[in-house]
Parts: structure tokens; sequence; C-alpha cells
């Protein structure tokens, strides 16, 4: 009695109508926290990536190309706090993924087209910053045109990758923990055709555009390090034709995509790691050669020789057919080895990045500080908060002066 008792207070009455594949293996507490905190967040990204928004969009006659990248990053946030997020509180708070297959294949486009046009984006600024600080005339020759192209093939690029699981090449699936879906990473070691979208997707969808970004702030340190001078002190002299301004945006651009490669990565090193580790590696005991690295290195073997090799015993059941053309949802087969907490908290970091941008931007950028400011407060007093900061540093400037004389 007490046994059955103790079950009957970590339950949550779940309707009848909801496959098991889309219960959430949480406990109805921590179900409860994510959606709080989801909330939290998602109120925290649409008042922040408004705000954005709304300050470019006053200066949009004289908005540059760099600007527009904020912009679009901004959309990329903003969609998928408006358009992701809502389903995964929903969820949470019914203790159940409620929107079945359907309601699966559409938070996983959108989440993939967000989060790809997110690092794409953020790529690309990295990679402007780096053109506008070691090449002489990039600056002489980009304009809006440009940038307004490189946007429009970033939604046709993410869009691609994310929708071809919806024609049957590569899948979604709920995550571990039940209240929310991604790309099925857990087919990797059944499904010749998810395995093939799954390399693709992480080499050009998460691997090309972090490489850019690596790459790009590399040159930039590297810039600094001819020049003789910490990027931290780097004066407007010690790279060629870059002006204070580019550099300070080189070092906000540098912030954002350090952020956004510490809330992604971890997420994408769990989901990889339980996909390749599934719970049934223990069946694979017997065999001679690490399943996992044959799977990553041979594209070639055939699925069902997969399953004999993973599941020993089962030849019957599968000798003629592959775990992929099995109608109906992902089997438990492949579900991961790790707890569902574990697979939680990376993936809550990351949907927590839609909110750091604008805190960034606060911090970090002047321009636009001082924009919001005079959207919020008026002209007038914007104006007077800038005479006081320039009456300001004139006398700090004057009292360093009169030290050094």
């Amino acid at each position: 009695m007490g046994e059955n008792s103790s079950k009957k207070t970590e339950t949550w009455p779940v309707d009848s109508s909801v496959e098991p594949q889309f219960v959430s293996r949480l406990s109805p507490s921590a179900d409860l926290v994510i959606a709080v905190f989801l909330i939290f967040t998602g109120v925290s990204s649409v008042c922040g990536n408004g705000s954005v928004l709304a300050v470019y969009c006053r200066k949009r006659n004289k908005i540059k190309p760099a600007e527009l990248m904020i912009v679009n990053l901004a959309l990329c946030d903003l969609g998928f706090s408006v358009l992701g997020m809502p389903f995964f509180v929903i969820s949470s708070l019914s203790h159940a993924w409620v929107f079945g297959e359907t309601g699966c294949l559409w938070y996983g486009i959108q989440g993939s087209v967000f989060g790809i046009g997110s690092l794409i984006t953020t790529s690309l600024i990295s990679l402007d910053r780096c053109l506008k600080i070691c090449c002489v005339r990039y600056g002489q020759w980009i304009n809006n045109l440009h940038a307004f192209v490189c946007v429009t093939v970033i939604w046709l690029y993410t869009g691609f990758w994310a929708t071809l699981p919806a024609f049957g090449f590569g899948r979604y699936r709920p995550e571990p923990y039940g209240t929310s879906c991604t790309v099925d990473w857990w087919s990797i070691r059944t499904s010749y055709t998810n395995r093939l979208y799954i390399y693709l997707f992480l080499s050009f969808g998460f691997g090309l555009p972090t490489l850019t970004i690596i790459t790009s702030y590399l040159a930039i340190l590297l810039k600094v390090y001819i020049s003789k001078r910490a990027l931290a002190s780097i004066p407007c002299s010690a790279v060629s034709n870059a002006s204070a301004k580019d550099v300070k945006l080189a070092k906000m651009a540098v912030v954002v995509c350090a952020a956004f490669l510490v809330a992604w990565l971890p997420y994408a090193s769990v989901s990889l790691i339980s996909a390749l580790h599934s719970r049934d590696d223990q069946f694979s005991a017997a065999t001679p050669a690490p399943v996992t690295l044959s799977l990553v290195l041979n594209f070639t073997t055939s699925e069902s020789l997969t399953h004999l090799l993973l599941y020993p015993g089962a030849e019957g059941q599968w000798s003629n057919t592959s775990l992929s053309s099995q109608p109906g949802p992902p089997q438990n087969s492949s579900e991961s080895s790790l707890p569902p907490m574990v697979t939680l908290i990376p993936a809550m970091f990351a949907k927590s990045h839609c909110m750091m941008n604008p805190v960034i931007y606060q911090i970090m950028h002047r321009e636009f500080r001082d924009s919001l400011y005079e959207m919020v407060f008026g002209r007038v007093k914007a104006e007077r908060m800038r005479r006081h900061r320039r009456k300001k540093n004139l006398q700090t400037s004057q009292i360093q002066h009169r030290s050094k004389s």
C-alpha cells in the first residue's frame, strides 16, 4: 500500500490519447519548474529582441550592413520564442507532448530553422568583422544589398535543411525527457538515410558555421598580434583602415559568438553522445569491435546487419526488414542511455540563449543603448543624457591630463 500511494503522488493525469513516446519522463514538479523557466525566458526574449527590432526599425533609413545581420539574429531569436517555446511550455504543464506527430514535425522544423539561422547569422557577423579589420578595401564596397542577399540565402539554406525530414530524409522525434522534439539523433545507429542526414546536418548546419567563427576570430587575433597590441586596448591606427567603432563592434561580435557556442555546444555534444551510446549497448558487448566507432566510420553498413549486431537474437523479427522501415513512432530500442535530466539541462541552456543577445547589445553597444533610451524616454532626455556624458568624459580626460603633467 505504501509503495502504491507513493507512486500515485508522483503521477500526473495524462490524456489517454497521448502516445507513450510523448509522455514526460520527468517528475511533475520538474515539468512545472521547466514551464516557469521557459515562460521567463520567452517573455525576456520577446521584450529584448522586440526592442532590438524596434530600435533598428526607427533608423531603417540609416541602417548599415552589419546592423542588418543583428536584425536577422533578433528575428531568429524572436521567432523561436513566439513560434516554438509556447509548444514546450504547454507540453511541460501537461506533463506530455500534446501536439502529436504533426506538432513534433512543426516544432522540429522551426527549431532547426531558427537555430541554424541564428548560428549562420552569427558566423556571418564574425566574417564581416574579420573582413572589416583584416582586409583593406572591404568596407569600401560592401552595402545593404549584399547584406539582404546574405539574409535571403540564410533563410533558404536553413529552410532546406530543416524541411528535409518532412520529405522522409531524416526525422524529428521527442527528446529523451518527452516534452519537446528534435532531430532523431538516436536513429544514427539504425537507419542509413537518417544517419546520412545527421552527418550532413551537423557538418553544414553546425560544423561549417562554427569553423567560420573560429577562423574569423583567429584571423583577427593574428592581426592584433602582428600589430603588437592586445584586443582590449587596440587603437584605431593599429589595424589597417579599421575605425575604433569597427573594433568595438568586433569585440561585441566575439561575445555574441562565444555566447552562442557556449550555449549550444553542450546540447549538441550530449545529443550526439546519447545517440551513439544507446541504452541497448549492453547487448552489443559480445561483438568483436566497438559498434559505435564502426557506425561512425562506415556509411555503407546495411541497416539489417546493424540491427543484428546491436540486438543479438532478433534475427527472426528483423531478417528482412530494417528498423527505419517500420511504421509508427520511433521504437524504444534507440532511446538514449543518459538519464532524461542529463539531456534536459543542456537543452534548457541552449533554449535560453534566445534572450542573451539583447543583454549583450545593451552592455557593449553604446549606440544601441542610446537609441533604446531615446525610444523609451524621448529625444529631449536622450540628448540631455548625451551632453551630461560628454561633459563627464571631458572632465575625466582633463583630470587624467593634469595627473600626467
